[in-house]
């Protein structure tokens, strides 16, 4: 499960937020978000959430037990700039171990994966408080779309279990109006003040 607030827990507190990104969640179609090999369905799009909403552990996604294996489509209102990434995987040995980002390949899946190159791999770490931003080659993920997540295994090895998931970067500051409607579409009071929160970095390896 994630971490809980308290003296000492890790949390970067908004106080001691950086200005350096965005939180890309107003430009992610978050209702459109796609999940392969989740236990529950459509639970993927429960971990785009709000930063300060990151910690509640009701919400997740989970891979059947004795399948790792974990793929996240994520669908952008317009094109953006992604630069980092932040995921809060399961305790347990659940959470997962790297990501594969794919840009702009809607049409990917478990059996075409494999002889497509990556856009870029990232080896995770356990990060139950969302305290860490893990870097992108920005160059590479100029005008993104579309993005597939793709985790592999996980640390323990036996299933993959992730509670939110940050991406950061720019994105197109015309757009942000046409998200909220949606958000209350679909009645996600909380998701209509989403705040372009930032975090401090990681030196890309």
């Amino acid at each position: 499960m994630p971490g809980t607030h308290g003296t000492g827990c890790g949390c970067v507190h908004e106080e001691d937020l950086a200005g350096q990104a965005q939180l890309l969640l107003p430009w992610i179609d978050v209702p459109a978000v796609i999940g392969l090999n989740e236990e529950v369905p459509n639970s993927a799009s429960s971990t785009f959430r709000p930063y300060e909403n990151r910690l509640e552990d009701r919400f997740s996604v989970e891979t059947p037990e004795g399948d790792e294996e974990l793929m996240i489509k994520v669908p952008f209102v317009s094109p953006a700039k992604v630069t980092a990434i932040t995921v809060i995987g399961g305790d347990g040995g659940t959470a997962p171990s790297k990501v594969k980002l794919y840009i702009n390949k809607e049409e990917l899946d478990f059996t075409t994966v494999g002889d497509m190159e990556a856009t870029q791999e990232v080896d995770l770490v356990e990060d139950f408080h969302g305290a860490l931003q893990l870097p992108l080659r920005a160059a590479k993920f100029l005008s993104v779309t579309h993005l597939c997540l793709y985790f592999p295994q996980s640390l323990g090895g036996e299933r993959t279990r992730i509670h939110w998931i940050g991406l950061w970067g720019v994105g197109s500051e015309h757009k942000r109006e046409a998200v909220v409607t949606i958000y209350e579409s679909i009645g996600s009071k909380k998701d209509q003040d989403v705040k372009d929160d930032v975090l401090p970095t990681m030196d890309a390896a």
